[in-house]
């Protein structure tokens, strides 16, 4: 979920103040291709703890995400979005690109743009 959720907003961040978005479609499907395949896999090979296996049943009315877990997935959120946005914006002054955000990029000898390199870096 924090993946999913700092994914979408710097998506729509990027989008609506730049014009395009950080990521392609094809980077977003990779993302969440690694992200839960890793997360399934530490889920699923994490041993049982022993005082959950002699518990009864458990209510249906019980929500499956505590308290405790949404303020855990918030705050990385949070951090996260910081993070993402510090780059998304700045990124460009730190790796010395030389484009300005919102026009076209310029374009290096390669043909590889400046946005090209600093999208790939935010990735």
């Amino acid at each position: 979920m924090t993946v999913n959720m700092s994914c979408v907003f710097i998506v729509i961040l990027g989008s609506a103040t730049l014009g395009r978005p950080p990521f392609s479609v094809i980077q977003l499907l990779w993302i969440n291709l690694v992200m839960d395949v890793l997360a399934a896999i530490a889920l699923a090979t994490e041993a049982p703890n022993p005082t959950h296996l002699k518990v009864d049943n458990v209510d249906e009315s019980a929500p499956i995400i505590l308290p405790v877990m949404w303020r855990s997935i918030y705050s990385q959120v949070a951090y996260q979005c910081l993070v993402m946005t510090i780059m998304l914006y700045l990124a460009p002054v730190m790796g010395g690109y030389s484009y300005h955000l919102v026009q076209s990029p310029l374009r290096d000898e390669d043909g590889v743009t400046d946005r090209t390199l600093h999208y790939t870096f935010m990735f």
